[in-house]
C-alpha cells in the first residue's frame, strides 16, 4: 500500500505536466516571440519592378500617361486618382443629376452626362474636356483613363444613390459629367471620307437618332444637320445609342428651315430618302442618271424672299422666308416628285446631301421645296412583302455605303 501511493502521485504529476503543455502549445498559439523590426536605410531598398505585378495592374499603371493626375494604389492594389466621399447630407450630386436632365439646362450650360467606363473612355480618348466623376466602387474608377485630364472633381457615391437616378436597368456604377464639345473642335477630330451632309428632320426617337448619328460617323460623313423639332442629340439615350459617334462627326442642332441655307453649298445637289413614290425607271441605262454631266438647275436667276442679318455669333446669315411661308408650301404637297431606285443613281463625286425624314409624318413640304431648289431627286430602297416603310437609320446607311461603294469605284475615296 504505502509502495502503491507514490506511484500514483507520480503519474497525476505526469498527467499535470502533459495537460499543461498542451494547453501552452496548441495549434493556435504563438510558437515564438515577434521580432523588432529596425528602421533600413532608404538607400539600401530593393526597387520592385513591374513585371512582378499582375497584367490587370501594369494594364491600370499605363492609364496614368501623360497625365496630371497623382495616382496612389488602393488596398486591392489598384492605382487610382485622389477623390472626396460625398456624406448623405451632401446635395452636390443630386443638383447636379437635377439640372443634367434638364434640355434647357444642358444647352444654356453646354453640359452632357455619360454612363459606363466605356463611354467615358471614348469621350476621354475623343479629347472631350471632363469635369466630374460619380463612382461608388473604386474597382470603376481604377478603369478610366485620366489623360490629359486637368481640375476633374472625382466624387464617390453611394451604389443605391447612383442607380435611383441612373437611366440603365442595370447601373454601371460610375457617371462623369464633360463639357460638350464644339462644332469648331468636331470638325478638327473628324476626318470625313465621303462629301455627304446628312439632314435630319422630324427624328424624334432616341435610338433612331443615335443609330443615325453612329452610321453617318462610321460611313464618314462630313456632317449631321438637325432641324428643329427633332430630339435633343445629346440626350442620354441618344448618346448611348451614338456608341460614341457623337465625337467623331460635326452635328448643328436647331436649324430653322429658313436657314438651312447657310449650311450646305450653293452647288450641293439634295436627296431624299423615301418610299412612298412610285419608282420611275431611267432612260440612261447603264450611264444611269450621272450628275456630273447634268446642266446646272440653279443658273436662272429666282427671285425670291430672302434677306441678310446676323446671328449670335456676329455672323452674317441669309433668310429665306419662302419656308415659312403657306402659299409658297401649299405648291410642293402635290407636287409629283420623280423617285428613283436607289442604285440607279450615279451619285456626284461631291457636295451631297442626304435628307432622312421622320417615319411617323413622311417627308416635309419644305424638303421637297429645298429639293427643287438646288435640283434633287427623290430616291427610293424597294421593300418586300409588302411592308411600307424602313427604318430612317437602315434607309440612310443602305444609301450612304452605295454612294461609299460609287466612289470608291471611281478612286475617290482617301
Amino acid at each position: 500500500m504505502a509502495f502503491s501511493i507514490p506511484f500514483t502521485h507520480k503519474s497525476i504529476l505526469v498527467s499535470v505536466r502533459i495537460n499543461t503543455c498542451c494547453r501552452f502549445y496548441g495549434k493556435n498559439a504563438l510558437r515564438r516571440r515577434p521580432v523588432r523590426v529596425l528602421n533600413v536605410p532608404q538607400d539600401n531598398l530593393t526597387v520592385i519592378r513591374e513585371e512582378t505585378f499582375s497584367p490587370k495592374l501594369r494594364l491600370t499603371s499605363e492609364k496614368t500617361e501623360d497625365t496630371s493626375v497623382d495616382f496612389s494604389r488602393s488596398k486591392d492594389g489598384l492605382l487610382i486618382p485622389p477623390y472626396e466621399k460625398l456624406q448623405k447630407n451632401d446635395s452636390r450630386f443630386t443638383k447636379t443629376l437635377t439640372m443634367l436632365k434638364n434640355r434647357k439646362f444642358r444647352e444654356r450650360n453646354e453640359k452632357m452626362l455619360l454612363e459606363g467606363k466605356r463611354l467615358i473612355n471614348d469621350a476621354i480618348d475623343a479629347g472631350i474636356e471632363l469635369e466630374t466623376i460619380y463612382f461608388s466602387r473604386e474597382k470603376e474608377l481604377a478603369e478610366i483613363k485620366f489623360k490629359f485630364q486637368d481640375n476633374v472633381e472625382i466624387l464617390k457615391v453611394l451604389y443605391k444613390t447612383l442607380q435611383q437616378w441612373s437611366n440603365l436597368t442595370t447601373c454601371p456604377g460610375i457617371m462623369g459629367v464633360f463639357k460638350r464639345p464644339t462644332t469648331e473642335k468636331l470638325h478638327i477630330l473628324s476626318e470625313p471620307v465621303i462629301p455627304v451632309t446628312v439632314i435630319c428632320d422630324n427624328i424624334r426617337d432616341p435610338g433612331n437618332l443615335g443609330a443615325i448619328i453612329r452610321n453617318s460617323a462610321t460611313a464618314g460623313c462630313e456632317h449631321i444637320l438637325l432641324t428643329k423639332g427633332c430630339v435633343d442629340p445629346w440626350e442620354h439615350k441618344v448618346l448611348r445609342t451614338g456608341c460614341g459617334g457623337h465625337f467623331r462627326i460635326p452635328i448643328i442642332n436647331n436649324i430653322e428651315w429658313t436657314h438651312i441655307s447657310n449650311y450646305i453649298s450653293k452647288r450641293s445637289t439634295i436627296f431624299i430618302a423615301d418610299n412612298s413614290g412610285d419608282i420611275i425607271e431611267s432612260s440612261n441605262s447603264p450611264e444611269f442618271i450621272n450628275y456630273d454631266e447634268a446642266p446646272d438647275e440653279n443658273d436662272g436667276e429666282v427671285e425670291v424672299k430672302r434677306y441678310a442679318t446676323i446671328n449670335e455669333f456676329n455672323q452674317p446669315i441669309s433668310i429665306d422666308e419662302t419656308y415659312n411661308d403657306p402659299a409658297e408650301l401649299e405648291k410642293y404637297k402635290e407636287l409629283d416628285f420623280p423617285c428613283y431606285l436607289y442604285s440607279s443613281i450615279k451619285f456626284p463625286k461631291e457636295n451631297i446631301v442626304l435628307y432622312v425624314g421622320g417615319e411617323t409624318l413622311g417627308v416635309d413640304e419644305r424638303a421637297i421645296k429645298l429639293a427643287c431648289d438646288y435640283g434633287g431627286k427623290k430616291v427610293k430602297i424597294p421593300l418586300e412583302n409588302n411592308m411600307e416603310s424602313l427604318n430612317s437609320s437602315f434607309a440612310m446607311t443602305i444609301i450612304l455605303y452605295e454612294i461609299k461603294r460609287q466612289l470608291k469605284e471611281q478612286y475617290v475615296l482617301k
